[in-house]
């Protein structure tokens, strides 16, 4: 069996709980694991979250979603870290509910800094600032923060294919039964 992820943070565990995923102790939770290809990773995660969603029966607007986010991810992947890169799904009772995009970069390089500022930017009156980030290039970590509701973080991990240190970068997906 693969390395699962080490966080699956709110979903499994409840809020603000860093958590340890695994089969041994977290019954009917398993991962499922994608390579992606250096060149094309960005493409093939959006391919990738789109055929694990469809057949969970996810919606069309929630899937183009779950699409945007994960292609912004693996996008920064291959911008800012080496391969080799992964995608992956922590399903629980059978549907996918969390998705990783792993990369070999072990610096976390202020991530979870930014969903945090994020997070405290987010004011339900004034949605204008939801996307509010200091940075200075794109503006993906801010997207992926909006389309998952705030259910995103940043976390060391283990590549599978390598068992070498890296990051994930992850988001809750649309339609996994569990709310914010």
């Amino acid at each position: 069996m693969a390395q699962p992820s080490r966080y699956c943070l709110d979903l499994v565990a409840g809020p603000g709980t860093d958590s340890p995923i695994g089969e041994e102790t977290q019954p009917g939770h398993h991962l499922v694991i994608n390579a992606l290809p250096d060149a094309k990773a960005a493409r093939q995660a959006r391919r990738i979250v789109r055929e694990v969603l469809q057949g969970a029966g996810v919606d069309e607007p929630a899937l183009s979603d779950a699409e945007l986010a994960v292609g912004e991810l693996a996008a920064n992947a291959v911008s800012h870290a080496d391969g080799p890169y992964e995608i992956r799904f922590v399903v629980a009772g059978g549907r996918p509910v969390w998705c990783e995009v792993i990369d070999s970069d072990r610096d976390l390089a202020g991530i979870p800094e930014g969903f945090t500022k994020l997070q405290q930017n987010t004011v339900p009156e004034d949605p204008a600032h939801a996307d509010e980030m200091p940075q200075e290039s794109g503006h993906g970590l801010a997207i992926v923060h909006r389309l998952a509701g705030g259910r995103c973080r940043a976390y060391p991990t283990v590549i599978c294919a390598t068992g070498q240190p890296g990051k994930a970068v992850a988001f809750a997906l649309p339609g996994g039964g569990h709310s914010a």
